[in-house]
């Protein structure tokens, strides 16, 4: 009897170590959701984390016992949380992935000791979950980076920056947690989904300059933050106008949903697959990188500049399956051209 309890015992530590370590789950956030409902969406659109600017006490219980439900992760303010008496234990319990403590700090210029006071009121209560605060571009005058146990980046360059530049700023992002030895600091990127036309602008004329990023601007803005440094990727945001995106921009949800999706299944190759060589030589200005998961080999390469570059042959071949492509003669049509790698692209293959 007593080597039977000891096998079920293995058994449960055994499963407990297999799902924790070798099945990690990459962060996929929403920003700012409002109301259960939106929590639900986020869930069936493949989201496992999602962020809220509502601070008060009542509404973040609603959400935590929602994000209980869904099994998804929240990130929220500690602020008054931690000043009522009514909550404040209470919210040990809630599945917060992130304390939050301040949007962008380099923006307002809060003083990095009014941020490390932030900190470490949210870590002496809740000294067991992370902290987590967002800049507003990846170097800041103010030395911020050692501060939380968590760093985002926001960088929204549609329509009026080079779409690289999102990258770039989460490449200074994560040059700035080297810089202060944190170089293994979770790095998330906030990926824009918005138009700026919905939010003020800080412009000497009145013109109003702004679009809704096309799906594959959405998909390179993502796969360009993990090639620079990310390590979880979050959305902004889930509202338009006052409205839901799926209510107010319907075909604009869906964009995102479909980016998404595909995120979920690529993040969970890079957080629990073994990284391995590029099956051939990738010159710049490509990029790529490549992973074996669950017996499969995936390599995803991206065109991060405004110029067309030319595929590597050895892609054209049977063996190379073109992953989240709608046209089956995608291959043929390319093979016509030269310089084939549309700008500001991004390809997915697998292989064995």
């Amino acid at each position: 009897m007593f080597n039977i309890i000891n096998k079920l015992f293995l058994q449960v530590i055994i499963s407990f170590i297999f799902s924790t370590f070798l099945f990690a789950e990459f962060t996929i956030g929403l920003y700012d959701v409002k109301t259960s409902a939106d929590i639900v969406n986020a869930k069936e659109a493949g989201f496992n984390c999602v962020q809220s600017y509502d601070s008060s006490p009542e509404t973040i219980k609603i959400l935590a016992e929602e994000s209980e439900k869904n099994e998804m992760k929240l990130v929220v303010y500690p602020d008054k949380i931690i000043k009522d008496k009514q909550y404040k234990t209470e919210a040990q319990k809630y599945p917060v992935k992130a304390w939050y403590l301040y949007d962008e700090p380099d923006v307002w210029s809060l003083p990095r000791e009014k941020l490390i006071s932030m900190n470490e009121t949210a870590k002496k209560m809740y000294p067991n979950t992370n902290t987590v605060f967002v800049i507003g571009e990846g170097f800041t005058d103010e030395p911020y980076y050692d501060i939380a146990d968590i760093l985002m980046v926001d960088w929204y360059p549609v329509p009026h920056l080079p779409l690289e530049s999102f990258g770039e700023n989460v490449a200074l992002a994560k040059q700035g947690l080297i810089m202060v030895g944190k170089d293994t600091k979770d790095l998330w990127a906030v990926v824009q989904m918005f138009d700026w036309k919905e939010y003020k602008q800080h412009r000497k004329d009145t013109d109003r300059i702004g679009r809704f990023p096309k799906k594959e601007e959405i998909r390179f803005m993502s796969y360009d933050a993990i090639f620079n440094g990310a390590t979880g990727l979050f959305y902004f945001n889930y509202y338009s106008n006052g409205k839901p995106l799926p209510e107010a921009k319907p075909k604009e949800w869906a964009k995102v949903v479909e980016v998404v999706q595909e995120m979920s299944f690529v993040g969970e190759i890079i957080d629990n697959g073994k990284e391995i060589e590029n099956p051939t030589e990738i010159e710049e200005p490509l990029k790529a990188k490549s992973f074996e998961y669950g017996g499969i080999k995936y390599t995803f390469i991206i065109n991060p500049t405004s110029e067309r570059q030319t595929l590597p042959p050895l892609f054209f071949q049977p063996q190379f399956d073109v992953m989240y492509e709608k046209s089956t003669n995608l291959k043929k049509i390319m093979r016509k051209s030269k310089n084939n790698f549309q700008q500001y692209r991004v390809f997915a293959f697998r292989y064995e």
